[in-house]
């Protein structure tokens, strides 16, 4: 079923996030259908749906790292219309974390902690301080992002180039992290490139963090949104050799 996106109001979040130790219950093996209802919990937004038949199925994946790619494909799908905008607003997933996905978030996140770290957990993954903790923290909105970075890495299979980007979570974190990478087309298009054509770059976490860490030194100042294809992946390969010889330490 699609219906409008509904997000918290700014004092609800606020109560929300002040009443963490008070509602543990909740988020251990109760919920907060009892409090939807009132005001505060269910602004519409204009014009983002969400499908919550779509998000009903996360509960079925296995809560691990290994599932995240699946999970950020539904979450992406069930929200047709979302923005960068609107994906950078924390009442939005501070909501859906609450609510829609409360299971998934719970058992991604939550399940099995003890007492004294859950209040911290509760923050961290069902809040979203914050861009750093919508991006990378948020138990759903990370995934919104994930699809969303790969849709810009590879608009014609953005599901192959999301699989590559959540290959380990160092991948992860060196890829959607670097926000000049991110957030430039044309570099993130030209890096997965050259993750699809260099073995060696998905042969271990240290070798794509040498190719990240040599790319953001070299390539500052390049106008990658001036190059043509065959120009960017020339330039990704001389980094690549580059990259090598830092991981052999005769750089």
């Amino acid at each position: 079923m699609t219906t409008p996106l509904k997000y918290l109001s700014e004092a609800k979040l606020t109560e929300l996030r002040k009443s963490v130790s008070t509602n543990l219950s909740r988020y251990k093996c109760d919920d907060f259908a009892d409090l939807v209802g009132a005001n505060g919990w269910a602004i519409e937004a204009r014009d983002v749906q969400i499908d919550t038949d779509l998000l009903a199925r996360m509960a079925e994946l296995p809560a691990s790292a290994m599932h995240d790619a699946d999970a950020s494909i539904l979450v992406h799908q069930a929200l047709p219309g979302m923005t960068p905008a609107m994906a950078a607003e924390e009442r939005v997933w501070a909501r859906v974390t609450h609510v829609e996905c409360l299971g998934y978030s719970r058992a991604r996140w939550l399940l099995g902690l003890a007492d004294e770290k859950l209040p911290d957990a509760i923050r961290r993954h069902m809040f979203a301080s914050g861009i750093p903790g919508i991006r990378d923290d948020n138990a759903v909105s990370r995934l919104w992002w994930n699809m969303h970075v790969a849709t810009i890495a590879d608009p014609e299979n953005p599901q192959g180039a999301l699989r590559l980007i959540l290959r380990t979570a160092d991948t992860r974190m060196q890829f959607v992290e670097r926000v000049g990478t991110s957030s430039r087309p044309a570099i993130a298009r030209a890096v997965v490139r050259a993750m699809r054509r260099h073995d060696w770059l998905q042969s271990s976490e240290s070798a794509f963090r040498h190719f990240m860490i040599v790319l953001n030194r070299e390539g500052g100042g390049v106008l990658f949104e001036l190059l043509t294809d065959a120009e960017a992946d020339r330039y990704m390969d001389r980094c690549l050799v580059l990259a090598k010889h830092r991981a052999e330490g005769t750089e």
